[in-house]
């Protein structure tokens, strides 16, 4: 009975497959989130406060949900916080290159940070080659196909692919000067831009299935890395798609004022180094007001949170979408026998007691449902269990092996009649007059019946 719930998740995590969505669950957090962040390629990003009243509200979700949906257009990359607590500028960027890094696929091997970088390189050469400083025969044709085609333009492993192959002989001289422009469009570091421009270069001509270039890209952008660099990657990225930073799972920080102020230091540098990024922040009421509230200035908590997303507990239209989603065809009875007390009205809450509901029944009483009646037991094939207070009616069919057939006051019994309608005569007419061999035959007669009526007893109930 409870197989469908207990082998879907209680919590959900960013990235990864969510459980099955109830689309009434948190529905106008949910569009407002969505419609927040469709914003166009470069419209400055946004802070914002995802908050819940407590854990458990379905904020991961609703991340996770809003992910999917938007995948096609958007990157969202996780902050992993060291120790639960603790920000670290290497520790995000690891977080965002093995979140880019992840196959994709029928990809051949190739990632979406194979693909963001050839981006990057046909955004930056395109003004080079518009001004003529990269000579080419047919200027219109290349720039066509460095703004349709820039992946396949820069399929540095295709030997047709001219330019390629070109960039790739000359990218000593040539990357100082894409650089600068990435630097320019971006309005970040030149130093950091020429840093991730080769770094990318790197990872982009190796092979793919080389096992070690991921391995080597986190190694080299991690090392000192501080939030610069961080930043400094960010605002590449936003120059050819939407960036979503999400720092969710922020239960570490709870009291912990110190930690809570680095983090929104760190938020602050980037949203100022990186404008275009969103930055979306997942939390629930009793960690913003124990660490956050008491630290951050004015000017900082208003950062964090230029925009508020509340979440509200379940409402009974809420309340069956997510047992529609999770037991589907099994809501309304469950609903019916789920009490909930002041304040759980929360979707893991309700998920919890469902699995405890059913976990009573199985462990407890579900055999007992089953077997309710000798119909139900003899569906699943058992010998069927007596309603209690009829235990004599089967009884009565059955004769006890120390008792006479019948009384010896009762009419001896009327042979059945044979093929041609007519009745037998009395047994009597084999063995004389001689009581005693009546009562001997009566005797044999009285045992025969026994075994005959407990033989049908056996067969029609299977009971030895």
């Amino acid at each position: 009975m409870v197989d469908q719930l207990t082998v879907q998740p209680f919590f959900d995590a960013l990235g990864q497959a969510s459980a099955p969505h109830a689309g009434g669950v948190n529905a106008v957090a949910t569009a407002r989130m969505e419609r927040v962040l469709k914003s166009p390629v470069d419209a400055p990003g946004r802070g914002i406060l995802l908050r819940a009243p407590r854990a458990g509200y379905g904020k991961s979700h609703l991340l996770s949900f809003v992910q999917q949906r938007l995948a096609t257009t958007h990157e969202f990359l996780p902050i992993n916080f060291v120790d639960g607590a603790r920000i670290d500028a290497g520790g995000a960027i690891e977080a965002a290159l093995r979140r880019l890094t992840r196959a994709l696929p029928a990809g051949g091997g190739l990632t979406a940070l194979d693909f963001l970088s050839r981006r990057l390189f046909s955004l930056a050469l395109q003004p080079l080659v518009s001004s003529g400083e990269v000579p080419c025969q047919d200027r219109e044709a290349a720039l066509g196909a460095l703004r349709q085609r820039p992946i396949e333009t820069f399929d540095f492993h295709h030997g047709q692919a001219v330019t390629a192959q070109w960039t790739k002989e000359n990218f000593e001289v040539l990357g100082p000067r894409l650089a600068l422009e990435l630097s320019r469009r971006a309005g970040s570091s030149l130093n950091e831009t020429s840093f991730w421009l080769a770094s990318l270069f790197r990872f982009a001509v190796a092979v793919p299935e080389h096992p070690g270039r991921t391995g080597m890209i986190i190694q080299s952008a991690t090392s000192d890395a501080g939030v610069e660099r961080y930043a400094g990657f960010l605002a590449m990225l936003s120059l050819i798609g939407r960036v979503v930073v999400v720092a969710d799972d922020l239960e570490g920080m709870h009291a912990d004022t110190g930690s809570a102020l680095r983090f929104a230091s760190f938020i602050a540098t980037v949203r100022q180094q990186a404008p275009r990024v969103d930055v979306v922040v997942s939390i629930n009421d009793d960690i913003w007001e124990s660490a956050f509230v008491p630290a951050l200035s004015g000017g900082l908590l208003d950062r964090l949170g230029e925009m508020e997303i509340m979440l509200a507990p379940l409402d009974e239209e809420a309340m069956s979408a997510l047992l529609e989603a999770r037991v589907p065809g099994r809501a309304i009875d469950i609903r019916s026998r789920l009490t909930l007390a002041p304040g759980e009205h929360y979707a893991r809450r309700v998920l919890r007691k469902i699995a405890d509901l059913d976990e009573s029944i199985d462990g407890g009483g579900a055999s007992q449902v089953i077997a309710n009646t000798p119909e139900e037991r003899q569906e699943v094939g058992g010998p069927p269990v007596l309603p209690r207070g009829t235990e004599g009616e089967f009884a009565a069919d059955a004769v006890q092996p120390d008792q006479p057939a019948w009384q010896p006051d009762a009419p001896p019994p009327v042979a059945a009649p044979d093929a041609t309608g007519s009745f037998d005569e009395p047994l009597q007419s084999e063995t004389g007059d001689n009581p005693s061999e009546q009562e001997s035959v009566a005797s044999t007669a009285g045992g025969d019946r026994i075994d005959d009526l407990l033989k049908q007893f056996r067969e029609r109930y299977g009971r030895d």
